[in-house]
């Protein structure tokens, strides 16, 4: 059918490594991550796409409200059921990058140091923005897997807490409380 627009390869290995795999090393060093982020650190990891390495940065309640206040500020107080499906969407891309990269290649750094309020709406590669953002949602949803099994504050299974007292007869309040006496 003519000629092919595209080759079909293995991936490399890098791009081939399981999620569960991918954190390996916190639960090596016996890490619990939702610990971690209650400590008041953060969970970061370098990202690799066609223009280079980027820093993202696990995004913290604080933080999911500054991509929700970019998403209200580029909307300019209109509603978001007068955009489309396609705006709001470039909507959330944005700000969730604008917040979830905190580094990158030198022309980021550069872009960054030349207009400090760059945005990644100022990013003319929308395929690169596009697979940027599925990294930062795929790492989101490592961690977020990852505090879900986490133990911390759980209680040990098989221990049960012991049954309530039995109401005390003829006290003061029997009659009321518990209906009247035999």
């Amino acid at each position: 059918m003519g000629e092919e627009l595209f080759d079909i390869v293995e991936k490399p290995k890098d791009e081939r490594k399981e999620p569960e795999k991918a954190m390996k090393p916190l639960e090596a060093m016996g890490i619990d991550v939702l610990e971690v982020l209650l400590s008041g650190k953060a969970i970061e990891r370098s990202v690799e796409t066609k223009r280079g390495s980027f820093r993202v940065r696990y995004p913290s309640g604080r933080d999911r409200f500054k991509i929700d206040q970019r998403r209200a500020m580029r909307r300019n107080g209109v509603p978001s059921d007068s955009y489309d499906e396609y705006a709001n969407y470039n909507n959330l891309l944005w700000s969730t990058l604008d917040v979830a990269i905190i580094d990158g290649p030198e022309w980021f750094k550069k872009a960054k140091a030349e207009n400090p309020n760059w945005s990644w709406e100022e990013c003319p590669d929308e395929e690169h923005v596009i697979e940027l953002y599925r990294l930062v949602g795929t790492f989101r949803s490592e961690v977020g897997k990852r505090i879900q099994e986490s133990r911390l504050g759980e209680t040990a299974r098989g221990v049960e807490s012991a049954p309530p007292p039995a109401p005390v007869g003829d006290g003061a309040f029997s009659g009321i409380a518990y209906g009247p006496k035999a």
